[in-house]
């Protein structure tokens, strides 16, 4: 039996509306509070509308994805403040790498605002030539630094090993970190420390989590690459590990600039149930999956207020993971997961990658949606970056596999717990 387990999401307060209210685009949703949500039975149905009936027809589901965005922002992430029309870019560095066949180049982007100056530093490593070139971009907690690297520019020691930075290279992809520190800090258990700082300083007026302020910053960084010509702006990939796959996955949802969302092991918050794990499984895990609870007295300043006020109404929730996922649709989503990382909950994020596989095949693009597994535990290792560049050159270039790993190429194929039962019992509508 499965287990029914915790999460929910955010509120956002905007001048003038009331807390009960939010206003996406020019539509005002008047939101439920945790009291008032009702019981379900399996997976939220993505095809309700606001008023409690379902769309009858894809011609409604541009309006729905509007919606469903809007839900996510105000029980989960906040509202991110419209990117700067003032940045400043500087190129602090360039350099041939890897015995001339790359070259790799810091920069750091000034933002000013509120008598606040904010530095956010990022780097990549791109093939020789003109391009354009696909670019992966991955948020982390550090850059490249020639300064603390013996005078030397290297990616490789950072959150992409460098077997994987050498097939990125091969392959003809741009590999592009940035230091979601910048944009706020990540102190254990400190709410108020991680607000004093980075972007909040900048933007005080915005509620809005930590992991939606990192996930801005792929919004500042794509910005700037849309005026580079060696970037192919139609094919950029975000991924990120753990707290860092929570921020590519919120990346995704906010920015259709994106063409694939790739989180790695998100855990809660990210791309794993709230509703489903495998405490009671056949698994056996020997670790817990993260808990809303947990949340609170460790990550308080990864969402917003609201998404705290929702420990114990998790099994009411009105949506669950799947709904950020289809909310990235027609784009692709590819999400890498490690079967004994059982504190992210891999199950859970099968379960609701298997629902939104459904309305994906209903849009007419199930070849956008994948999942691929490997045995071990928490990390992003060269198994997860192989099978990445696998799923973009199939989804960019309809390329077949090119890796010394076996990365399950047909990806769907494969069922990973064939003892559990897709908790979906709402209906496609028609087309």
């Amino acid at each position: 039996m499965l287990k029914v387990y915790t999460i929910l999401f955010i509120n956002c307060l905007v001048a003038n509306i009331s807390s009960a209210q939010y206003k996406y685009n020019d539509i005002i949703y008047d939101w439920k509070t945790v009291t008032e949500f009702t019981g379900q039975t399996g997976l939220p149905d993505p095809f309700l509308k606001p008023d409690g009936t379902r769309i009858k027809s894809i011609n409604e589901w541009l309006e729905q994805r509007k919606y469903i965005i809007a839900m996510l922002e105000h029980y989960q992430y906040g509202t991110m403040p419209p990117c700067p029309e003032n940045v400043n870019v500087k190129e602090t560095l360039s350099e041939d790498l890897f015995n001339g066949i790359a070259t790799g180049k810091l920069y750091t982007l000034t933002i000013n605002r509120n008598g606040k100056t904010l530095d956010l530093h990022f780097g990549l490593i791109k093939p020789k030539g003109d391009g354009p070139f696909p670019v992966i971009i991955q948020n982390d907690w550090q850059v490249p630094d020639p300064n603390h690297d013996k005078g030397k520019l290297q990616f490789g020691s950072l959150g992409i090993p460098n077997e994987a930075l050498l097939e990125a290279i091969k392959r003809n992809y741009i590999y592009c970190v940035f230091n979601r520190l910048d944009l706020g800090t990540d102190i254990s258990g400190k709410l108020l420390e991680n607000r004093n700082n980075g972007v909040f300083l900048l933007y005080p007026e915005y509620n809005w989590g930590t992991i939606a302020a990192w996930a801005w910053g792929y919004k500042l960084i794509i910005n700037y690459f849309e005026k580079l010509n060696f970037i192919d702006i139609e094919k950029i990939i975000v991924t990120g590990h753990s707290r860092g796959g929570k921020t590519a996955f919120c990346g995704g949802i906010f920015d259709d600039r994106i063409a694939v969302t790739a989180p790695n092991s998100s855990g809660l918050g990210g791309t794993s149930s709230h509703l489903f794990d495998e405490l009671t499984s056949p698994g056996k895990p020997d670790q817990p999956p993260q808990t809303i609870s947990q949340h609170i007295n460790v990550n308080p300043h990864w969402w917003t207020e609201e998404y705290y006020k929702l420990a114990g109404y998790e099994s009411k929730a009105p949506f669950d993971a799947h709904f950020g996922k289809i909310a990235i649709a027609p784009r692709a989503f590819f999400n890498t997961h490690a079967y004994q990382d059982y504190h992210a909950n891999p199950l859970g994020a099968w379960l609701t990658c298997e629902a939104a596989k459904k309305i994906y095949k209903w849009l007419d693009v199930e070849n956008n949606i994948a999942m691929h597994f490997r045995t071990g535990r928490h990390a992003q290792s060269i198994i997860d970056w192989f099978a990445l560049f696998d799923f973009c050159d199939k989804y960019f270039y309809n390329e077949p596999p090119s890796s010394i790993y076996d990365t399950d190429y047909d990806f769907n194929k494969i069922n990973p717990y064939p003892w559990a039962r897709i908790p979906v019992i709402w209906e496609l509508p028609g087309k």
